[in-house]
């Protein structure tokens, strides 16, 4: 079985190390994805909507020679959002979402966002300010590359150097559209295969209690709420994870997929 890992905003598929290096025993092959416009990926000069996001990863399939084959599909915040919409045409057998942004309108993910530090608010707040603090430190990324491990010490070193691995284009394009314009009622959950989120209690960024609602009309998907836990649960709580992907590879794996899968 080929599981397949989609990371966040400001992050690359080495977001993921801690989770894969628990999954060694895991007879699948991980694929640890750079989303379009992050990581090591292209940076097209594109609006970086959804549909951008998907085809690159509908393209990125097909190289592969993942096309026809089926996969559990593990996201994380606005890669947990992806998740959700890849798997309503995509072979996903099982899909595992953490840490899922669901917001009723733009404004309340502007207000959980003024929560943040400082430095955050400038380059995640789209304004003139924040567009040229993200200018700044793309031109001098080397210089940033260099400081991230240090700016950021508990966070693992190729994370933090990642953080900067973006343009202005594909961080302010992938949010407004992605995140900002999409409502709790436009986020469904597939039916019909294994899904489970993760979330943790004390996520400042993505508030616990919608995604309770979501789950609750949803019906079918299983949300493991993780105590304490933040936003940054593929770092902190990397051991949870790979015990509910592991578990999920071999409901999987011993052909218990459900129905075929429907879409909402």
């Amino acid at each position: 079985m080929r599981v397949i890992f989609l990371h966040g905003v400001g992050a690359s598929g080495r977001y993921w190390y801690a989770v894969a290096d628990r999954l060694t025993d895991v007879d699948s092959r991980l694929y640890l994805v750079d989303l379009l416009g992050f990581g090591r990926s292209p940076k097209p000069d594109v609006l970086y909507r959804p549909t951008d996001h998907l085809a690159a990863l509908d393209h990125w399939r097909s190289s592969a020679g993942l096309a026809d084959e089926p996969f559990v599909l593990i996201g994380h915040s606005v890669g947990a959002i992806f998740a959700a919409q890849w798997a309503l045409h995509a072979p996903v057998a099982g899909l595992i979402l953490v840490g899922l942004p669901v917001y009723d309108d733009p404004v309340e993910v502007r207000r959980h966002l003024s929560e943040l530090s400082a430095i955050n608010r400038l380059t995640l707040g789209a304004s003139p300010l924040g567009q040229a603090v993200c200018s700044v430190m793309c031109h001098t990324r080397p210089l940033w590359q260099l400081l991230a491990p240090y700016l950021a010490p508990g966070v693992p070193p190729q994370v933090a150097r990642d953080a900067v691995q973006h343009t202005w284009t594909s961080l302010s394009g992938t949010l407004d559209h992605c995140i900002f314009g999409v409502g709790s009622e436009q986020r469904r959950l597939l039916t019909g295969i294994p899904v489970v989120l993760i979330h943790g209690t004390a996520d400042r960024s993505a508030p616990i209690e919608n995604v309770r609602q979501l789950v609750a009309r949803s019906g079918g998907p299983r949300l493991v709420e993780l105590a304490g836990g933040g936003h940054d649960l593929p770092l902190s709580h990397p051991d949870e994870i790979a015990r509910e992907v592991r578990a999920i590879v071999t409901r999987v794996g011993d052909g218990e997929r459900g129905s075929p899968p429907s879409k909402p």
